[in-house]
């Protein structure tokens, strides 16, 4: 199983707001490190729009060591250069998978951007912006992985 993982509205609260009230990147980790750590063969393949402003060693850093091992890569934009909305996640991860013959490979997507995805809407986790990776996510997301897709 492979888990594509956003941050922005699913590791912490999509928006600069949250952090002047009192909010903190990353804050929802912890609890997706925890769930992580009862699935261990999930790989991690980093999907967020951060890829594109950080480099990889960066996108590591606000994860656990045993977690950060599991990170199998970052998704190359398949819209180099162009902004929001024209950027279409579902497509650069169904590219991803053609391109290392992986469309068979069981994986979901953990994401708030619900609107980047059309044809392949069963294999996503969706998190509120602002509530990010809440108890919600966290049972959708359990039951994909016990599930195995």
């Amino acid at each position: 199983m492979i888990l594509f993982l956003d941050f922005d509205g699913v590791l912490h609260p999509e928006g600069e707001d949250h952090i002047y009230n009192g909010g903190a990147k990353f804050c929802f980790l912890p609890r997706l490190e925890a769930l992580l750590r009862e699935f261990p063969t999930v790989k991690i393949m980093i999907s967020s729009s951060w890829r594109e402003h950080l480099l990889n060693k960066n996108l590591l850093k606000p994860f656990s060591s045993d977690i950060r091992t599991r990170i199998v890569g970052v998704i190359p934009p398949s819209g180099f250069g162009l902004q929001p909305p024209y950027r279409n996640r579902e497509k650069e991860i169904l590219d991803w998978l053609q391109l290392r013959d992986a469309v068979d490979v069981p994986w979901v997507a953990l994401d708030d951007a619900y609107w980047q995805f059309d044809r392949c809407k069963d294999h996503l986790v969706v998190c509120g912006s602002v509530t990010g990776f809440d108890d919600n996510a966290s049972v959708e997301l359990r039951a994909r992985f016990e599930g195995g897709s």
